[in-house]
This record gives structure tokens, sequence and C-alpha cells, in this order.
């Protein structure tokens, strides 16, 4: 019994035993199939939270490579020029080179940007995070193709540290971009390339364009004035500033044009980067900024040809003006990778129209800008008319070397002026300039009249035929003379005895303007510019003011002068038609000149003037009007 109640209880343990068993083994299975989730620990916080601060990093990145590349590698230039939505740094000036730490200035940016998003200790994914700015630092790696940070900013979770540094590589071309730059810019101060260019295109500026800046050369013709004042000037430097810089490639073949050149550049620092691109631009900013830096020499600038000699009816006067200017070329390099242009600026400096030297630093105005800007205290307002008392619009006023400005519809400009006693002009195409001395109260409301000046005066030629009586022949001095006939044309040989007649005349301004220097002699022969004589003169402009007025006439084969005329005459507004009637005396007591004779001693002129005067009716030798028939 006690046999068999054993062998029962130990069959009952073994199929227990094999029951567990089984059931240890379906676990185990089941176990292999589905695998519960691992509770949450330091390994996977540390990975979620370091790359949310890489993203953050990533951000900053193109956060702060938008400022760099617009900026000329800066974060907060220094010295800039304001180009679209950006101020760009200035790498040049005067052959002096300054180029940004770009390396340092993308790790300083980042790590700004990491500060602004990122609290010294706050929550990440349920997590307590600190951050220790006290000790941040990066590495930044400008590399071929690629820009690699590693930003070092020591973060705890709470009981334990995330592994440093946080890395990115941005793939640019920003290598290729500063090696071009670095080289471009010092290539650029060592040559001085853009003073030389601007000198060139100021040099072979077109003269027939109507915002042409003189630069050097003659001018020609009696009463043939060249004016300039500085607003018919800064637009022609404008243009020559635009020009040049729209006319620098990089590495192109541009079509060779002797009136329309480009300056082409194929290499810098011995390197030719194939497959770079660069381009120029000027800032149209600097358009509102250049009169502060802007100043030529002599200001205005008035030239007025005067005889060349005595008795030579040949009027010229050379010039040259120095300008003095600078301006900002943003260049712009491409980073096809990264799809962004970088830009940088360099400062061209023109001094008296020859390469600078920086003499004023940048920023600083020029001494136009100090005497008719910053101390410019006292009002002036003036109106400008015509001898009808119309007003006179665009009319250009200016007192010292200050401009004034453009009078409007009205006549009327108005602007601030230095206050000093100098000098007040007013000058307007088509009229005779105005100049005077006044204290800065004398011009606070004053009133100027302009008078329009003669162009294209043509001067008829006419001779009375004359004979002297009594008198010396030696001495060429004679008691009467008996004026008969015409008057003809001085040319008419067959009237005047087969001589061919020589005519000499003089316009001297009896009260000249001396501050305009506009009034001067007016000289001219009867030549025409074939070199045959002639009994018409062509005199480009003359003044609407008085002359003292002197002719003589001279026998061409001897030289033998034959009559003077001196007298005085004036000259109306917008009058183009001149007679000068001229006494030829052909005999002397009934016959003809003897060889050794001198002719008519220049004593005489008041005398033959006065004579045909009588002639003629009471009407003088020179007039607007043929009278003397």
């Amino acid at each position: 019994m006690r046999s068999r109640m054993k062998g029962q209880v130990e069959f009952v343990v073994i199929l227990a035993l094999i029951i567990i068993a089984i059931s240890a083994i379906v676990l185990v299975s089941r176990q292999a199939i589905i695998t519960p989730p691992t509770p949450p620990g330091p390994p996977q916080e540390m990975r979620t939270i370091k790359d949310s601060i890489i993203n953050l990093v990533r951000a900053g990145i193109k956060d702060q490579l938008t400022l760099i590349y617009n900026q000329g590698g800066m974060l907060s230039p220094t010295k800039s020029v304001e180009f679209g939505m950006f101020d760009t740094q200035v790498w040049s000036e005067c052959g002096e080179t300054e180029i940004p730490d770009v390396s340092g200035q993308i790790g300083d940016g980042i790590l700004a940007y990491l500060r602004q998003n990122l609290e010294d200790e706050m929550e990440f994914f349920g997590k307590n995070v600190k951050f220790d700015f006290s000790k941040k630092r990066y590495d930044v790696d400008i590399r071929k193709d690629e820009v690699n940070i590693r930003i070092y900013l020591p973060t705890e979770v709470e009981d334990y540290e995330i592994q440093q540094p946080y890395e990115v590589s941005v793939a640019t071309k920003l290598y290729d971009v500063l090696d071009f730059s670095k080289n471009f810019v010092e290539d650029a101060a060592e040559t001085r390339f853009f003073e030389g260019i601007t000198i060139f295109s100021l040099v072979h500026a077109n003269p027939e364009h109507e915002n042409w800046p003189p630069l050097t050369g003659i001018q020609t013709g009696c009463g043939n004035v060249l004016f300039k004042s500085r607003s018919d000037i800064l637009p022609g430097i404008k243009g020559v500033i635009k020009y040049t810089v729209d006319h620098v490639v990089w590495n192109t073949d541009a079509l060779r044009l002797a009136e329309n050149p480009f300056y082409e550049i194929h290499s810098v620092g011995g390197e030719t980067y194939p497959g770079l691109r660069a381009t120029f631009a000027y800032p149209p900013s600097w358009d509102s900024q250049i009169s502060d830096y802007f100043m030529f020499a002599p200001e205005p600038l008035r030239v007025v040809p005067k005889p060349v000699m005595p008795m030579v009816p040949l009027c010229m006067a050379p010039y040259s003006v120095a300008y003095t200017f600078r301006y900002p070329v943003i260049v712009m390099v491409e980073d096809s990778l990264l799809n962004q242009w970088f830009s940088f600026a360099i400062m061209v400096d023109i001094q008296n129209s020859q390469l600078g030297d920086c003499t004023a630093d940048f920023g600083e105005e020029s001494e136009y800008f100090e005497i008719c800007v910053n101390n410019a205290n006292c009002d002036a307002k003036v109106t400008v008319k015509n001898s009808t008392g119309d007003p006179v619009e665009g009319a250009d006023v200016s007192y010292y070397v200050c401009d004034i400005g453009l009078t409007d519809e009205n006549g009327v400009v108005e602007g601030k002026i230095p206050c000093m006693v100098s000098e007040l002009h007013v000058y307007r195409e088509g009229y005779r300039s105005y100049g005077d001395l006044f204290r800065q109260d004398e011009i606070e409301d004053i009133e100027v009249s302009l008078k329009e000046i003669s162009y294209d005066v043509t001067i008829h030629l006419k001779g009375l035929k004359a004979e002297a009586s009594g008198g010396s022949r030696s001495e060429g001095k004679f008691d009467s003379y008996t004026l008969s006939g015409g008057p003809n044309d001085i040319t008419d040989s067959s009237y005047f005895d087969d001589k061919e007649l020589i005519v000499f005349l003089t316009f001297s301004p009896t009260q000249p303007n001396y501050f305009t220097g506009e009034d001067v002699s007016i000289m001219s022969i009867n030549y025409d510019e074939e070199g045959y004589l002639t009994s018409e003169l062509e005199i480009p402009s003359m003044q609407p003011v008085e002359y003292d007025f002197t002719a003589s006439v001279s026998d061409n084969e001897t030289g033998r002068p034959l009559g003077y005329i001196n007298t005085s005459f004036e000259l109306g507004e917008d009058e183009n038609e001149i007679y000068v009637y001229l006494p030829v005396v052909l005999k002397v007591d009934g016959s003809d000149w003897e060889e050794d004779d001198p002719g008519v001693h220049p004593d005489e002129a008041d005398q033959l003037t006065g004579i045909v005067t009588t002639y003629c009716g009471g009407s003088p030798p020179i007039s607007t009007e043929e009278t003397c028939v």
C-alpha cells in the first residue's frame, strides 16, 4: 500500500515538472517573437538631445552664412557700404587691405545664434538640461568644397554629460571663394587697378555727351565760353564711375571697341580659377553720398578763350580740371554649392585726377562738405529774371564754391550758404553770366537780371572810297578826307582799284565783369575757314554789352594801312547782324600811293570815324542795321 502511494506521488511530481518545462519553453518562444520596449535610459536621451542641438547648429549656420556672405565676411561690418539690404565690409582702400577672419566670424556667429536660442538651464524631453556657456568654443575648418564646424558647449542632462563636440559639415565653395577674394583684393591694392581704369575712363569720356566732365584741353573761338558748374559736372562723374564698373569683366573675352573698352581680368594671384564666376557692381546708395566726397578745381569751371597775342584774331584758352572723388566697387563671387554670392567692397580714391592717397579718412567729408554743408548757417534766396521780367528757370546759382542749386519755374532758388563775404554767381546757358561781391545778409532775398547772349553773329564789312588831301604823306597824317560812292562789299576788288583788302576788327568790352571773366576782347580778320578773303565774318557768340570798337583796313599786297575806325558800340540781346562801314583811302591829292608811303597813320582813326558818320547821315560806322546805303 505504501509503495503504491509513493509511486503515485512520484508520478504527480514528474508530471508537474514536465508541465513546468513545457510552460518555460512556450514562454521563451514567445519572448523570441515579441520583445517588449526597453525603458528609456541615458544613451537614448543623450542621442535625442544631441541631435536637437546639432539641428539648431545647422539652422544657425544657414542664418549666419547669409549675413557673412552679404556683409563681406563680417557679422557686424566696421567700414561698410550699403548694398541692397546689407552693409558690405570694405576690404581695401588706397592700397591698404584689411581682410576679415571669416572662420572666426562663422564660429562667433553660430555661438551667438545658440546663445539667442538656448537658456543656461532648460527642459528637453522632460529632462533638465544645463549648458555651460562660460566654456563654449568652436573649431571652424574651411576645406575644399566644405566647411566643418565643431561646437564645444558643455551640456549636462541631470546626472550625466553629453559627449562633445556638436559637429556639422556644409557643402560650400567658400574655400575657393575666399582664396580668389584675397588674391583679387591684394592684386587690386598693389596695382591700384580700379583707380587706373577710372582715370582712363575719365580721360576718354565722350566730349559730345551732355554730361561730359572736361579734364584737359584747349577751348578755341573768340566768345566761345566753356562753363561747367558742380551740378553740370557731378552727373558726368557718376556716369564715368558707372561706366567703369559696368565694363570690368572676369574671365570673359569682351568685344574690344575703341569707344567702348572693357577692362578684362583673367587671373589673380597667378591663378585663373576656372569655373568660378565673379561680377562687379556700383552700389546705387552711393549716388546720394558721392557729393560728400566730390570736389573739383577750379570750381566752377569757366574757360574764356582770349586772343593769343595783339592783332592776331585767334582766341584760345588751355584748361585743366582736377577732380577729387571716391566711390566703392562691390565685388561678388559665386558659391555654386551654397547657391549664394559672397560680396565685399573696394574703395576707389581719386585725388586731383590721379591715384588718391586717402588723406581724408573713410567717412570723413570733403572740404566742400565741410564749408558748404557743415558751416552753411546763413540763408540765401535768389530770384533770376530776364530783361523783360520773366522768370529764368534752370539757372545755376552758387556762392563762393557752394552750389545753391537751380532756379525753379518761378526763377527762384533757396538754400544754405556759409556766413561770409564772397561772390555770387548766376549762370544759365544762353544768357550773360552774373557775378558780384556780397555779404551773406545781402542775398537773403535778392533779384538778378540776365540778358540773352547773341549767337552766330554775322559781321558785314562794307567799304567807302576815300581820298586824302594836304598834310604829310610821309607821316600818313592829312588835313582832310573826302568819301565818294559805295558802300560796297570790302572784297569787291574791281571797285577798290583792284586791291585786295584785309580788315582787322577788335571788340573790347567797355566795362568787363571781372567776377565772371567772360567779358573778353574779340578779335577777327576777314579770312574764311578756307583762307579766302571775305566780306562776312562769323562770330560764334557775343555778350550783350557795350564795346570799344576799332577796325583797320590794309592793302593785302603791300600791307599799307588805308583806313581806321575808332568808336563805341552796344550790342543788344539776341542781335546777330552787325554792319561795319570802313573808309578806304585809295588816293592822296588825286594820285595813287607811292611805293615808300607808309599809309594812313592810326592817329587818324577819330577823324576818319567822324567823316564816315557824317557821310552816313549821322549814323555811326558800326550798327546792327544797314544804315549807310
